[in-house]
């Protein structure tokens, strides 16, 4: 149903797909939403580490999940499309499952020749556009690595970009010049984010969005040492139902309830969006 890109215009930075991670898994736990994450970096172990560090091989399998599809990955997806042999209820064959009946699902690749990723990229926004079509959510995390026509044809077929920042003045100031002179990103609806967010930083989520003039607060995804061990652990899922209920003033109350706060912005955004439609 909607394409949410995160997107920076800096070099990549960890925070960014540990953002995503976060906002997905809690939304995969608390709502009925089919959900996909679109990893269009090259030969990114980040999401394999967040869900399944335990067995990096081609046949890595998580723990709940039986699949076993050696041809799973965005490279056998992009086979079938340029082969017009796909359709939007069989991405589900080429995913990694995090939780079942499409409730979080990732398409990424790992090992993968950079020639085969040469051809891949130039199918990414076809496969977010075909992915949209089955999934309610589809989450791209955009290299920033990509060329610049490439990364502009997501945001073009973006509902929504998040625009992921450090606390930083030159990459906020980057930023906003990039949303003025960018043609694409100009007129695009956004959520501007904190990542590895630090309340002890002057660049509050009250000074930063009063600062970029924005209506509403930005969103802040807080490092939390907890839960960035989890990231490296295989374990995203585990921290996120173990934590779920937590109403505390601690670290971790705090990082929950954040992750909460931009998740319902996001699906705020969106339904708002949907009734100017």
């Amino acid at each position: 149903m909607a394409i949410i890109s995160f997107w920076n215009n800096g070099n990549e930075q960890r925070g960014k797909t540990q953002s995503i991670a976060a906002i997905a898994t809690f939304l995969a736990i608390q709502h009925n939403y089919k959900i996909l994450i679109l990893d269009t970096k090259y030969n990114d172990y980040s999401y394999h580490d967040c869900y399944w560090q335990e067995d990096k091989t081609i046949s890595l399998i998580h723990k709940n999940n039986s699949r076993t599809n050696v041809g799973a990955g965005i490279t056998g997806l992009t086979k079938a499309i340029l082969s017009n042999k796909t359709s939007p209820e069989i991405i589900t064959n080429y995913t990694r499952i995090v939780f079942s009946n499409n409730r979080l699902e990732i398409l990424t690749d790992t090992d993968v020749a950079r020639a085969d990723y040469d051809i891949n990229k130039t199918v990414f926004k076809d496969i977010a556009k075909i992915a949209s079509k089955y999934y309610d959510l589809v989450f791209v995390d955009i290299d920033n690595n990509l060329e610049v026509n490439i990364i502009n044809s997501l945001l073009e077929v973006s509902d929504l970009v998040i625009p992921s920042l450090l606390q930083n003045l030159r990459q906020i100031n980057d930023y906003l010049k990039e949303k003025q002179s960018n043609i694409t990103l100009k007129d695009k609806a956004t959520l501007p984010l904190l990542i590895m967010y630090d309340s002890n930083s002057k660049y509050t989520i009250k000074n930063v969005s009063r600062y970029m003039k924005e209506r509403e607060k930005v969103c802040a995804i807080p490092y939390n040492t907890l839960y960035y061990e989890a990231c490296g652990e295989g374990i995203v899922d585990d921290f996120f139902i173990k934590f779920r209920k937590i109403n505390s003033k601690d670290d971790n109350g705090m990082f929950m309830a954040e992750v909460k706060n931009t998740a319902e912005k996001i699906i705020y955004k969106l339904q708002e969006l949907q009734m100017r439609m």
